[in-house]
């Protein structure tokens, strides 16, 4: 939209509609960076507030552990071996450990009886297969938005570096001007051609920095942060359901554009022309031959033998660049978060409490380079600490009730509470 205005001369209109256009991207880097910064928050605040540790490889040989328990990520952050009866989803699991030591702190003598008979479960990934497959889809979601920020990159080394017009005006040859339009049907708009021409160097570079660099800032935290969320996801229909979900953030600008964009913009960037790059422009020179030089050519082409280039076109490209990318992200995801534990599987760092809401950006080794609050409290993953303050603040009351009602009640209480929840 600026060069059209620039080759129009930059009327008024025009001038508005790029000030628009200019609004409505600031409005969605705003968006993108808000709801990546959410993710981030949730992931590095929220979640520790509730005394969650990192995912991880937990339970990824759940199976193999019945047959044995000594094998690498057998022993869950509960402390128990692994069985696939026994995993579930961070929000179930913390429920079953919160119901086990809210008894143990309202009958402290039956302590170990609780500890032996009330068996929580262990909190672990459902399938470790699964949660690859989630983030190859994701990843290749993702992959139309990094190939148009490249592609606008090689327009802007491809055209020239001269303030060359973008407005062209065709007056049909064939007819006269009214008498054209009359038999085709066309108004003067349909005389208007809109094509990518030449641009000086100094928009060249403001089209870098203001459109396609932040576009590519903003792919690769959404990747970074799309990717910890998935590692972080234990359940198969989680999984499969957010790794579609996710991509949205990278869609709000189409969002934007189809929704709050005024008519005018839309019909203005419809009527441009596409522009094709060199390389395919030379590579594309069919319609131009000639019918016996094609056939000449292509007889040719028959004769020679495989060259390395035409091999090469045997190899997916845009599949291996997904595989590259997924690859990279969940090492980069085990990287921050993980460290191997003595039985050789990945288990989550020590986690810490933070001491308030805040988060900044400015911390190095975190979710898409952002950390929560710099004082923490520690804890540790085998304990589900994170759950005693509020036990403790639940079960005095418990206790008052119990001993107003008696001892006579409290194996009914137990069982109440067991059907409740296991």
């Amino acid at each position: 939209m600026p060069q059209l205005a620039r080759s129009a001369g930059y009327p008024k209109n025009l001038v508005i509609l790029c000030i628009r256009c200019y609004t409505f991207l600031v409005v969605n880097y705003i968006c993108q960076g808000l709801i990546l910064y959410m993710i981030a928050k949730e992931e590095l605040v929220w979640d520790a507030f509730a005394g969650q540790m990192f995912l991880c490889d937990f339970g990824r040989s759940a199976g193999d552990c019945v047959d044995d328990p000594t094998g690498p990520n057998c022993v869950g952050p509960g402390g128990t071996t692994y069985a696939p009866a026994r995993i579930y989803s961070w929000s179930v699991w913390s429920t079953r450990i919160y119901v086990r030591d809210a008894l143990k702190a309202v009958f402290p003598e039956k302590a170990a009886e609780i500890q032996e008979l009330v068996d929580p479960g262990e909190y672990g990934i459902e399938s470790y297969s699964c949660r690859w497959l989630c983030c190859a889809l994701f990843t290749a979601t993702l992959l139309g938005d990094l190939v148009g920020s490249i592609n606008i990159l090689r327009m802007l080394w491809d055209i020239p570096n001269k303030a060359e017009s973008w407005l062209d005006y065709e007056v049909p040859d064939w007819a006269e001007k009214e008498h054209a339009k009359s038999i085709r049907g066309w108004s003067e708009m349909d005389l208007c051609k809109l094509k990518v021409a030449g641009m000086p160097l100094s928009w060249k570079l403001i089209n870098i920095f203001l459109v396609v660099l932040p576009k590519l800032l903003l792919w690769s935290l959404t990747a970074q942060a799309g990717i910890t969320f998935l590692m972080e996801t234990s359940t198969i229909d989680d999984l499969v359901v957010n790794s579609v979900a996710l991509a949205f953030i990278l869609q709000i600008d189409e969002l934007l554009c189809s929704e709050l964009m005024p008519e005018t913009n839309r019909a203005i960037v419809d009527m441009l022309e596409d522009y094709e790059l060199q390389g395919y422009e030379e590579a594309n020179t069919v319609e131009q031959m000639k019918d016996s030089e094609l056939l000449e050519e292509y007889e040719e082409k028959l004769k020679r033998d495989w060259s390395w280039m035409e091999l090469a076109n045997f190899v997916p490209f845009k599949l291996l660049l997904v595989t590259a990318f997924t690859v990279l992200f969940v090492e980069l995801y085990y990287w921050r978060n993980c460290v191997r534990g003595p039985d050789g599987g990945m288990v989550s760092k020590d986690m810490h409490y933070p001491q308030s809401t805040r988060f900044s950006c400015s911390a190095q080794n975190s979710l898409v380079a952002c950390s929560g609050p710099h004082h923490y409290r520690a804890f540790r993953s085998h304990d589900l600490v994170g759950r005693s303050h509020v036990v403790v603040a639940v079960c005095i009351p418990m206790m008052k009730v119990i001993s107003s009602i008696g001892r006579t009640r409290e194996i009914e209480l137990c069982r109440l509470v067991h059907r409740l929840f296991w």
